[in-house]
């Protein structure tokens, strides 16, 4: 029951995805077509409600960025970002840092955002509860995902990322499976019979307890007959703290998204055994579960949130600024960069799809008894 839940949550948000995806270089569009960052024809002509919560797009001179010089329907109104401290709930190494230094990074080059830093916390309530006690802050913007939810959970804490304000879903990413290149393990077939034979003789290392991670793991096992609360799960604080166990052996196979593991495994110092995306991915190389005759996919979603306490007119300015990023050259090649799924939702809508998301994934560890 609760493999086809966590399926559902990746492979048909990734088919939505694919189909929704706008494109920036279709031509000049009119202005009931009107995207951000598409092609205009004519400076000052409006494309009523077309933006970011029904806001309004203007045919624009953009002038900063990979745009620059070229009409596009933009928001010209619109103020980039001074500065702006990032929130990541992993340490450093971990896919809400490299989130943030991604987004961050392509803000720059788009002329979005002057500068940033990034502020580590170890898990989900330090980070989440940092972000939450600052206030009046117009300069902070935090990562969340699908571990946040479960991270809270699993700790006791009684915070929720239904709380903030929604900005937007960017992307979601793939799961790898490595292992040292000395392990024994060659196929994720390979471990999954010592899994089935022996759960607790096999150290997983992942991120937080009843996270993404921990949920693909989970629901890896329960197609050979294993009991998530039956594995030998060991929950680290992000890939950069897990990193030295894998390649030290010190746990059997590692889980985390493929970015954070991509570097080491094209050095030499760490082999995939699979991937969970649905076709292999150019960021790194291994084959996926599918193709190893496992019928399952899944992906990690991130997103940003805003203070609850922001302004309305900032807030605003914000949601346009993330909507601006996402349809210029700079983030759409982090996007290949990264071999990130262009998972897309901003403002109304992404609120509402994170609260359903929210409920979704606390069904999910009920379902695994992760939690009560």
């Amino acid at each position: 029951m609760f493999k086809k839940k966590v399926i559902a949550l990746g492979v048909l948000a990734i088919a939505a995805s694919l189909i929704a995806a706008p494109s920036a270089n279709a031509g000049a569009k009119p202005a009931a077509k009107a995207n951000v960052g598409d092609e205009c024809l004519r400076a000052g002509t409006k494309a009523a409600a077309r933006g970011v919560n029904g806001s309004d797009l203007t045919c624009t001179k953009v002038a900063t960025g990979t745009f620059a010089g070229t009409l596009r329907w933009w928001y010209p109104e619109m103020k980039p970002y001074g500065t702006l401290e990032w929130v990541s709930s992993s340490a450093i190494g971990g896919g809400y840092g490299t989130t943030a230094i991604a987004i961050g990074d392509a803000m720059k080059k788009e002329g979005l955002l002057k500068d940033y830093t990034v502020t580590y916390k170890t898990n989900a309530p330090l980070g989440l509860g940092y972000f939450y006690d600052q206030k009046d802050r117009k300069d902070m913007l935090l990562i969340t995902g699908f571990a946040m939810p479960g991270g809270l959970a699993t700790n006791g804490s009684k915070l929720t990322i239904t709380t903030a304000n929604a900005v937007a879903g960017i992307m979601r990413e793939a799961e790898a499976f490595v292992v040292p290149t000395s392990s024994k393990y060659k196929t994720i077939n390979d471990l999954m019979a010592d899994i089935k034979a022996n759960p607790k003789a096999v150290a997983i290392g992942g991120g937080n307890y009843g996270g993404v991670d921990h949920v693909t793991v989970a629901t890896l096992a329960a197609t050979v007959g294993v009991k998530a609360t039956d594995l030998n799960y060991i929950p680290y604080s992000g890939g950069g703290t897990l990193t030295p166990d894998v390649i030290g052996g010190r746990v059997a196979v590692g889980i985390s998204g493929t970015s954070e593991f991509a570097s080491y495994v094209a050095a030499g110092k760490m082999r995939v055994l699979a991937v969970t995306s649905p076709k292999p991915l150019k960021v790194i190389k291994g084959k996926t579960l599918v193709q190893q005759g496992v019928d399952l996919t899944f992906g990690n979603w991130r997103g940003i949130l805003a203070p609850a306490d922001l302004p309305a007119a900032d807030l605003l300015n914000t949601l346009k600024v993330i909507d601006a990023l996402h349809s210029t050259q700079s983030w759409k090649d982090t996007l290949v960069a990264k071999s990130w799924i262009d998972e897309y939702r901003a403002g109304d809508a992404f609120s509402k799809w994170i609260k359903t998301e929210n409920t979704a994934i606390i069904n999910v560890l009920t379902d695994f008894k992760l939690i009560k």
